[in-house]
Order: C-alpha cells, then structure tokens, then sequence
C-alpha cells in the first residue's frame, strides 16, 4: 500500500512546486535506485509517475520514454482500484499524444484499449469515469482528425467534470481542449480554454501546473492580435501567475504543423 502511495506524494509535490525534489519511496537515493531494479512493482509505479509528470508539464521525450518503460511491464495494478484507473486514465492520454508525433500504430491501440476500459467503467458509475471516457474519446478523434467529434468530445469531457465535482479533470479537459484548438488554428478558443484551465489548476491546489499554463499561453499569444496586453487575457479574466516554478512550455503553429522549440526541453502537441 506504501509503496504506491509515496510515489504519489512525491507527484503531488511536483504539482505543487515544480523545482522541489522529493524522494520517490522514502529512503535514501541508492536504496531507492535497488528497489527500482529488483521489484517490478515498484518500478512500475516509478516509471507511471514519471510519465504522469512529464505528460503534465508537456515534456514530450521524458514522457515517451517513460512510457516505453512503463508498458514494459506487464503486472497487474489491480492492488488498489484507484490506482489501477488512473494508471490506465493517464497512459491513454499520453498513448494518443505519441501517436499524433509518430503515426505508431501500437499508441494508438494503448489508446484504444485504455477508452474501452473507462467506457466499462463508467457503465458502473458514471459520476467517477464519464468525464475521463469523453476526454480519451476527444483525444482519439484529435488523433484520427475527426475534428467536430473531437470538439464535442471535449466539450462533453468538461461538463461532466464540472457537474461531477472533478476540478482536476475539469483543468485537464481544459487545457487539452487548447492544445486541440491552438492547433487547428482555432485560436481565440485555445486561449478560452487555457484561460479556464489555469483558473481550474490553481483552484485545484497545483500552483505550478496553473503556472506552466500561464507560461504556455504567453509563448503562444504574445504576439497574437487576439491577445495584446501584457499578459495573455481573455475579456476580465486574466490568465495568472502563480507560485514560482518554471515549466516547459508549448509551442504550435496553429496550422496543423508543429513548430519544436525549446525552453528547458522540447515538447510538441
């Protein structure tokens, strides 16, 4: 039991304050680095994690290769039920994302995979699992370029996480709805969305997350006629600074192409 619940606190800290450097398990580096090496289990969890913040921050090469080592390992998570579904949450999303950078068709099975098993559970309660179901369903559609369904996909993975209380997936749903619009060229929407998702993130608690959107929206539209102050705002709503970490950032062209740049490290749509 522990032994996923540290990780997670560790993750959670990250969130919070990116620069902060936690230990993963609760011992000393190189205890930490056996138990790694010798028990599945908890390389797993190690790896899961790692691949939850690098996907969150939208560190695209952490995070595929985290991902590899992570689908590496084939255990079953079922220890706690929580864990096994946001492990299966959160490696759909990431599946879908290095499917639109690599056109790997194993990423977007992951993906599959992961959408068919939220879509059982939500037959068993929907107020836990709708919203999740609809954002890997939108994430699919954006892969598959079926736009529409992708818009509504999104919109339906917000509301539900809105009426059902989940102000972390209501900032995720959010955020990916940006990179979506940004990248059709939708771009007074994209802001829209950035601007409710660092909202969401703050409220949330994740100062750092809400900080790495404001850091996003205002590499991407500080040029932008849509958007011409000093900070990146959307009528009387304001996109925000909060806390002191420093992120990476992400950059598109809007048309469909990504523009990789870098800040601390490269990432992409």
């Amino acid at each position: 039991f522990l032994l996923n619940l540290r990780p997670l606190l560790s993750t959670i800290v990250k969130l919070i304050d990116k620069e902060e450097t936690p230990s993963r398990f609760g011992f000393d580096g190189p205890a930490e680095d056996v138990l790694i090496s010798s028990n599945p289990s908890a390389a797993l969890i190690f790896h899961f994690n790692k691949m939850y913040i690098s996907f969150m921050y939208r560190d695209y090469d952490g995070m595929a290769s985290a991902a590899e080592e992570y689908f590496g390992y084939k255990l079953d998570v079922w220890t706690l039920l929580n864990i096994a579904c946001v492990q299966t949450y959160i490696s759909g999303l990431v599946s879908f994302w290095i499917y639109r950078q690599t056109s790997d068709c194993k990423w977007f099975e992951r993906g599959n995979r992961s959408k068919a098993a939220m879509r059982h559970w939500a037959e068993s309660s929907q107020w836990n699992f709708l919203q999740k179901y609809h954002l890997l369903e939108a994430e699919e559609n954006f892969s598959n370029r079926q736009y529409e369904a992708a818009r509504q996909s999104y919109h339906n993975a917000i509301q539900l996480s809105k009426n059902h209380k989940f102000l972390n997936d209501e900032a995720l749903s959010c955020e990916l709805a940006g990179y979506f619009f940004f990248e059709i060229g939708k771009k007074t929407e994209a802001l829209e969305y950035f601007t409710r998702a660092n909202s969401k993130y703050h409220e949330w608690g994740a100062t750092a997350k809400a900080t790495s959107v404001y850091e996003c929206a205002e590499a991407i539209f500080k040029d932008s006629s849509i958007c011409n102050r000093s900070s990146p705002q959307v009528g009387e709503h304001p996109i925000k600074r909060y806390g002191s970490g420093h992120p990476t950032i992400q950059y598109g062209d809007g048309q469909g192409e990504i523009a990789s740049r870098k800040r601390s490290s490269q990432f992409s749509v």
